[in-house]
């Protein structure tokens, strides 16, 4: 199932926002990118209106609320900004290059054993789909022929 903008906007509604036309926007352009992470500077870029340019304070407070009432989640990439994308996908963890900087999802199901690991060593339960592991994709690693 895909959340809408509109599954979004209503959201917003129902917790005390008003429906302005930067909000909507933001929220449609979440919406269009769903499979896509996209971070505050991206997602305010997209989100045009015919009165300009979006304020960055409203697009953080709009994916604040969006993801305080879990239809939003975020994820801190190496050397850059936090990336958001809808909750509608299974948790995962994303494995940045260092190289090129593609991002790869990997489930969370790989990541259990480390979650154990590290519970049982230290007592600390990680959100291992809230980070990013660093490291050199498999095009980087090839060496130029």
């Amino acid at each position: 199932m895909h959340i809408s903008a509109e599954t979004l906007i209503e959201t917003l509604r129902e917790r005390g926002l008003r429906i302005t036309a930067p909000r909507r926007a933001v929220c449609e352009v979440i919406a269009a990118g769903h499979d896509d992470h996209l971070d505050a500077t991206t997602i305010a870029e997209r989100a045009t209106t015919d009165s300009g340019p979006i304020d960055t304070a409203t697009v953080y407070r709009t994916l604040e609320t969006l993801i305080e009432a879990g239809l939003l989640t975020h994820t801190h990439l190496p050397h850059g900004a936090a990336v958001y994308h809808l909750a509608q996908s299974a948790p995962h963890t994303h494995l940045v290059c260092d190289t090129c900087g593609s991002v790869t999802s990997l489930g969370t199901d790989p990541m259990h054993a480390v979650e154990n690991q590290i519970l049982e060593t230290t007592g600390f339960t990680p959100d291992l789909a809230h980070f990013a592991i660093s490291g050199r994709c498999e095009s980087c690693q090839q060496p130029n022929t």
